[in-house]
């Protein structure tokens, strides 16, 4: 019973570790877009919102990184880090998860 457990602390924790680099990377992926865009000529990112269904993949997820709030991207950063705090706990939980030595046997 107590493999299992240790079993599931150690697969839950990996997964919410996991989770939260993921969302950090995210983030990450989603200020160098903002940045790019801002970084554009005023006229190109007009141009580039008016003609937004003729642009491909990359360029519409750029465009629309722009227009996320900053509370948005800063929460979902918070987010991450829970994610990887508590992932962290549940992986480090799980060695503690041990039977008892008892002399004699």
């Amino acid at each position: 019973m107590l493999a299992i457990a240790r079993f599931w602390a150690v697969f839950l924790g990996g997964a919410l570790f996991g989770a939260g680099i993921l969302l950090h990377a995210q983030v990450v992926c989603l200020r160098m877009a903002r940045e790019e865009v801002s970084n554009t000529f005023v006229v190109w990112r007009f141009i580039g919102s008016l003609t937004f269904a003729f642009q491909d993949d990359l360029t519409q997820a750029a465009i629309w990184a722009d227009e996320v709030p900053e509370a948005v991207i800063r929460e979902s950063d918070r987010a991450g880090w829970t994610l990887m705090v508590l992932g962290g706990m549940g992986v480090v939980g799980a060695w503690f998860l041990r039977h008892s030595r008892r002399p004699g046997t």
